[in-house]
């Protein structure tokens, strides 16, 4: 599958960025230049405001003067990122609506009565109190996450919960992105909800009504180290509340969702330390996980609150500074998974799969160790369906951007031969014979050759070469008017799935967008090694459709036959067909051929031809079908023969083969056919390739059966 390469775009950290439209385009050129899929934006984040003109949420020029009033931030961003090829991704802050620091009237959780949390904690004299979350700042509570002055919302408030469906709804209706990613679809911690609406529900969904509120849910006791939960009778039930009501919204919001607008995909972003996940009350986990983290909860109830099978992907924070599950185990941390490594295992096994997850990274933790990134990056895409970075601020203004690729990109040069014909042994069966001779004579000599969209790729650390892209542009522009051929393209098998192929792709087609090609085929070329993709299989063609590729419906084909002492051939009856026709070998009627050519098969049959005589093609190796009187030419058949490093003949190639429109369907190609196998025989051929066709029957007759599978396919480039 194609791995998913992704950076997170906060608004307040890259607010430059977003109000200026040039510096911008620059960070996300280069975001495309090291092989990044898709930008996700966040479009309203947790002060309730949103950087465009919604009917629900307040303009972010409300809380930033900076931000122009009701200017469309999103329309501006949206158009760069789909200008460079790449995704858009919108990250909306659920249930968050304003800041405690920054306080602004228009903020939701300000604004509306009841859409704020209240709060669980203790005051200065050690009392437990619930206050609303404007009031709370004094309190001590248990298990916030909340550092940033947040103010969260009740997820259990109905009203809350339609205001954040209405605004994404609204979102998707006017923007269209590839996908809406939620973040904060959780409660604050363990303090919150405790509102008099959230302590009814929870009653309503336990059957119990004879509790101490809130003390029956759990104690707070001081310690030498702060503050900690000592958990009541109802703790567990309490948790699993929360759980349930987080579920029924995104729930709810992925069907109303895909039921309007199927081909939006629904992402969440959630931490990937699941065995915390009890303070926050959001179970992301599959539903066929067998949970053993939450021993306090009704298991029966707590597999109903499992929400993984309602979103398409879940992007899981691995915000570790350690990399590896050894290097965690080194450092003593409490778990295998306080690694990036173990997060993602982790997060695969809980999710149900590691190809639901994209493992995501928090840059910052690498401040001091920079040049870890790029290990980090290679954990979460052999983990993972792919990796998110948080944030683009720290590529930009660290200028880290080098630590996000631990590969190199590098123009293909003929030096590069042996190299990069070990690389293409390791990526190609043997029956495609792909050898240091074949590369030099179908590529690197060609003329159509362009050393300006073929790359390499390497590893930084060693200079390993592990992937190549070879391409040709149309030297006949009238025949191909600006079409480019991906001749060769592929990724040493050991470093497959780690989102490279899309790397060394990006590079390619943005080199082509630069020339101005506007169509891109894959094989098809002259001098082609493959007449398609080679050898498809369900993976390999949803990389290139993801990218944008039209693949055609059917499968087309490679055929060998033994010529040599084969009775099929022999005993090929020709007796009926020589009483109108006749077939020799090109003789110099040049103006003819061409002619016939140029009537009955225009274009790339007509132009080979014309190449082939050029080049002095060996005139025994063409094989013209005459009417009996010789007055015209009515098909032809093009051979070739090669030899092996003996010089001996054992090779050979059949095609184009063709006759004319006026005698088709009479059977005529069978004979033009067997008579062009006895050409081959007598010119020691033994072994005969005939490429790039559905025709298997036609060929069959002799003998001759498909060796290797093609899949065509081409890109529009805008």
């Amino acid at each position: 599958m194609t791995k998913r390469y992704e950076i997170w775009i906060e608004i307040s950290a890259n607010k430059n960025r977003i109000l200026d439209k040039k510096e911008f385009r620059s960070a996300i050129q280069k975001c495309r230049d090291i092989g990044m899929t898709d930008i996700i934006l966040s479009v309203k984040d947790t002060t309730g405001f949103a950087i465009y003109p919604s009917q629900i949420a307040p303009h972010y020029s409300l809380y930033d003067s900076a931000f122009q009033k009701d200017f469309d931030y999103v329309a501006q961003c949206f158009q760069i990122i789909r200008e460079m090829g790449m995704k858009c991704y919108a990250a909306f802050d659920v249930f968050t609506g304003g800041n405690r620091k920054t306080c602004r009237k228009e903020m939701p959780g300000i604004k509306n009565e009841g859409f704020a949390c209240e709060v669980y904690g203790v005051d200065e004299n050690q009392d437990a109190v619930v206050k609303p979350s404007l009031e709370a700042g004094m309190l001590h509570t248990i298990g916030s996450i909340d550092d940033f002055g947040e103010i969260f919302l009740n997820p259990g408030n109905s009203k809350v919960r339609d205001y954040a469906k209405s605004l994404i709804l609204e979102f998707v209706q006017k923007y269209h992105p590839n996908g809406i990613v939620l973040d904060r679809v959780r409660y604050v911690g363990l303090s919150t909800d405790f509102s008099e609406l959230s302590r009814k529900q929870w009653e309503e969904f336990s059957g119990i009504t004879d509790e101490k509120w809130p003390e029956d849910i759990y104690t707070i006791q001081k310690t030498q180290n702060g503050y900690r939960e000592n958990p009541g009778k109802y703790f567990g039930s309490f948790i699993t509340y929360r759980m349930q009501v987080i579920h029924d919204f995104i729930e709810d919001l992925g069907i109303t969702l895909h039921k309007m607008f199927p081909e939006v995909e629904l992402c969440d972003y959630v931490g990937s330390w699941y065995p915390l996940y009890d303070r926050v009350g959001a179970n992301w986990a599959s539903k066929e996980y067998q949970t053993h983290e939450f021993s306090l909860c009704n298991q029966e109830q707590l597999r109903k609150s499992a929400y993984a099978e309602c979103v398409d992907t879940l992007l899981c924070g691995c915000y570790y500074e350690e990399i590896t599950i050894r290097e965690a185990q080194e450092n003593c941390k409490p778990a295998y998974w306080y690694s990036v490594e173990g997060a993602a295992k982790l997060s695969a096994k809980v999710a149900g799969s590691k190809n639901k997850i994209v493992g995501a990274l928090f840059l910052d933790q690498y401040r001091d160790t920079p040049e870890k990134i790029s290990q980090a990056i290679e954990i979460c895409m052999k983990n993972s369906a792919g990796c998110m970075l948080f944030d683009l601020s720290y590529l930009v203004d660290e200028n880290w951007w080098k630590y996000t690729e631990n590969v190199q990109v590098e123009p293909w040069k003929r030096s590069d031969l042996k190299e990069s014909a070990e690389v293409c042994e390791k990526i190609f069966p043997k029956e495609y014979l792909i050898t240091e001779r074949k590369i030099k004579e179908y590529l690197l000599k060609q003329k159509e050759f362009d050393c300006q969209a073929s790359f390499t790729l390497r590893k930084t650390m060693d200079g390993k070469m592990i992937g190549v892209i070879g391409v040709k542009t149309a030297e006949n522009q009238e025949l191909y008017p600006s079409t480019a051929w991906i001749s060769i393209f592929g990724i040493d098998r050991d470093y497959q799935d780690c989102g490279y192929g899309t790397i060394l792709l990006h590079r390619t087609l943005g080199a082509l967008r630069k020339k101005g090609i506007k169509k891109v085929c894959l094989g098809q070329d002259f001098a082609n090694f493959f007449s398609g993709i080679p050898k498809p299989d369900e993976k390999k063609c949803r990389f290139f459709q993801n990218e944008g590729f039209h693949l055609n419906a059917e499968e087309h084909y490679d055929l060998e036959g033994n010529v040599s002492e084969n009775e099929q051939i022999e005993n090929f009856n020709t007796d009926y067909w020589e009483q109108f026709y006749e077939t020799e070998v090109f003789q110099g009627e040049k103006k003819q051929f061409l002619s016939f050519l140029h009537h009955e098969f225009p274009g790339r049959w007509e132009y080979e031809a014309e190449k082939a005589l050029e080049k002095k093609k060996d005139p025994r190796e063409i094989l013209l079908l005459w009417k009996k009187d010789r007055s015209e030419i009515l098909g032809y058949c093009m051979l070739s023969v090669e030899k092996n490093v003996h010089g001996q003949k054992t090779c050979g190639g059949l095609g184009p083969i063709g006759i004319s429109k006026k005698i088709r369907g009479q059977h005529v190609g069978n004979y033009l056919l067997c008579q062009s196998l006895r050409q081959l025989d007598n010119l020691g051929v033994e072994l005969v390739n005939i490429d790039w066709t559905i025709l298997k029957d036609f060929y069959g007759q002799f003998g001759f059966q498909a060796v290797r599978i093609y899949r065509a396919g081409y890109l529009l480039l805008e």
